[in-house]
């Protein structure tokens, strides 16, 4: 009698983005030195899309990433592996209840970036020249489950 294979391990699914997730990624695009889009342009990639309300898949964000110029991918990690990231941010982070926010750094309690990851993320503050929003692991996993959209380093 032959044995069955395990079931497959189901992979998370990503909750449904909110609109937000839009100008995000504009802010993020130009960051990466992607062609500035104007509030016309905006406009019209939020039509091209149907980026109106929330709700969105993952597909979506990434196609809209994709017509800014950000080679993207979406990505599920832990805290340990985010220093795999600093060659390739700011990233979009999606919290499980669908928002985001842009990862803009990593600090690191003893400058190495080695062994169980950073000490804190730092979350970019939208505000006026404010200083990021620097959150632990205890903190960040309040809100996070590891899913990102990452734009290519290159």
């Amino acid at each position: 009698m032959g044995t069955t294979a395990p079931p497959p391990t189901p992979v998370p699914r990503v909750p449904p983005v909110n609109g937000c997730f839009l100008d995000r990624l504009l802010l993020i695009a130009t960051d990466h030195g992607r062609l500035a889009v104007d509030a016309v342009g905006r406009a019209a990639l939020a039509a091209a899309h149907g980026v109106h309300g929330d709700g969105f898949a993952l597909g979506t964000v990434l196609a809209v990433a994709a017509d800014l110029g950000l080679s993207a991918r979406h990505a599920r990690l832990d805290w340990a592996a985010l220093p795999t990231l600093s060659g390739s941010l700011p990233a979009l982070l999606i919290f499980r209840d669908g928002a985001t926010a842009i990862l803009d750094g990593l600090a690191f309690g003893d400058g190495d970036g080695d062994g169980d990851g950073p000490t804190h993320v730092l979350l970019r503050d939208e505000g006026d020249g404010h200083a990021p929003l620097a959150l632990d692991q205890d903190d960040l996993a309040l809100f996070w489950a590891g899913d990102m959209i990452v734009p290519s380093s290159a």
